[in-house]
């Protein structure tokens, strides 16, 4: 079988080649930048462990195992998320059932107590014989409770058992976690390889991988909530409060509507842009009111506090003012 995408077989390669070898880690960590394929990869490894009657490295899609994961319902497969409605990593899944139960408030945490139960479940017998696997989805997301409660399973793990982790902020993990799996790690591929995937896209698709950093499924994404538009609402809004034509109130209130995947990669691909004005490395497009690098990176180090902070829904609107209000308080200078 061939990797899921094109630009993972080497890891592919190395999964399948330790299985066949009988060296399969009980613990492989699948890590790097969002939109890179790490879940569809994960997919595909489920499915071919997961298969009664595999075709060598290829799930036959036909017999129970197959079906069940197809389903979402294979009682072996355990997905561990902290909330499955609001996170495109699970989404990406084939439909597995999670441990999240809907009736409670979503979090954006793994605790304790979803670890406590997935042991549970993995020291009881394989329900068909086979593996038994545990996804974390992502593994950034388990507070350090739940963080120590998997370390205990990763140390003494049950039998028949495979830990798959996904990362995308591998530094968020532990480094007892990390050291405890096989590393997978993921990148982007090759220009060639994420046009090919974006050939259909329409005109927008080189603007969607260029805010993508280079990630064809994360630009994909983009592209379903229409990043031109929204690309277009964050730079005139940044050249208007530069300009002092706006303040950091109006814009707030305007950019609450737009799609908040897309807004964090508009206003990334715009410091992105602008610093490199601002050091000369690229040319056109200059504004009158074009900030210098150090309020550039002022605005970048808000950037990242945004992102922080705006996981709390009562305060999107507070953060977004204050990740403006450096831009604007220079505002008709480029100091």
């Amino acid at each position: 079988m061939s990797a899921p995408l094109p630009w993972q077989t080497s890891q592919w390669e190395a999964v399948s080649g330790a299985r066949a070898a009988g060296r399969l880690h009980h613990a492989l960590l699948a890590a790097g930048p969002p939109g890179v394929g790490k879940a569809d990869f994960l997919a595909a490894l489920c499915a071919w462990l997961l298969c009664e009657t595999p075709r060598g490295e290829e799930p036959c899609g036909e017999c129970r195992g197959c079906r069940q994961h197809a389903a979402g319902s294979h009682p072996d497969c355990i997905v561990l998320s902290p909330d499955y409605q609001n996170r495109p990593v699970l989404g990406a899944y084939p439909g597995q059932r999670c441990q999240y139960e809907p009736r409670k408030k979503p979090s954006s945490v793994i605790n304790v107590d979803q670890v406590r139960e997935l042991g549970e479940r993995l020291h009881a017998s394989a329900h068909y014989g086979g593996f038994k696997l545990a996804l974390l989805l992502p593994a950034d997301a388990l507070n350090t409770a739940a963080a120590n409660a998997l370390l205990k399973l990763l140390e003494e793990p049950p039998d028949n058992t495979l830990f798959l982790l996904l990362s995308q902020r591998l530094a968020h993990l532990p480094a007892t976690v990390r050291s405890r799996c096989q590393l997978l790690r993921f990148s982007t591929p090759p220009l060639a390889q994420a046009h090919a995937v974006l050939s259909r896209s329409g005109p927008e698709a080189d603007l969607a991988l260029d805010l993508a950093g280079g990630a064809p499924l994360r630009a994909q994404g983009l592209l379903g909530q229409d990043i031109g538009a929204v690309w277009k609402a964050v730079g005139s809004g940044l050249d208007a409060l530069l300009g002092d034509k706006a303040d950091p109130l109006r814009l707030s209130r305007e950019w609450l509507k737009l799609p908040q995947e897309a807004l964090d990669a508009a206003l990334y691909g715009w410091l992105r842009h602008a610093l490199r004005r601002a050091v000369g490395a690229t040319s056109g497009d200059a504004t009158a009111h074009a900030p210098s690098v150090a309020r550039l990176r002022t605005f970048g180090h808000e950037l990242d506090d945004f992102l922080r902070l705006r996981e709390h829904p009562l305060v999107k609107e507070l953060a977004l003012q204050r990740l403006l209000y450096p831009l604007w308080a220079g505002a008709g200078s480029a100091t």
